[in-house]
């Protein structure tokens, strides 16, 4: 039976562990040294100014008939929800800006698109 010691163990532990003074930035440095910029400051509501929900499609398969069904259960339950689903073409680019934009301008709930 082999005992590990507090030494053996340090020596296998993660590099991030054996630096003593590694937080989130430190060890990304030691990493990867190129300094990366910081993002503008933005904002996020939590709850909407106005009671109303608008779902937004990213294209997945079978991703506007899962939001049709939930647009139906939501209004069952006696939530305003949209009746247009704006569509978000394919899942795996950025959402273009304009349609960001205005997304962002809207004033009720906004959830986007559908998970696997």
């Amino acid at each position: 039976m082999s005992v590990e010691t507090s030494a053996a163990k340090s020596a296998s532990a993660l590099p991030a562990q054996q630096i003593v003074s590694c937080d989130d930035v430190a060890c990304e440095l030691l990493i990867d040294p190129i300094p990366r910029p910081e993002p503008p400051e933005f904002k996020v509501r939590l709850k909407p100014e106005q009671p109303y929900v608008l779902l937004v499609d990213n294209d997945k398969p079978n991703s506007m008939a899962i939001l049709r069904a939930t647009q139906a259960e939501l209004r069952a339950r006696g939530v305003d929800v949209r009746d247009e689903i704006p569509i978000k073409k394919r899942a795996g680019i950025a959402m273009p800006a304009e349609m960001l934009d205005a997304l962002a301008k809207e004033k009720g709930l906004v959830l986007c698109g559908v998970n696997d």
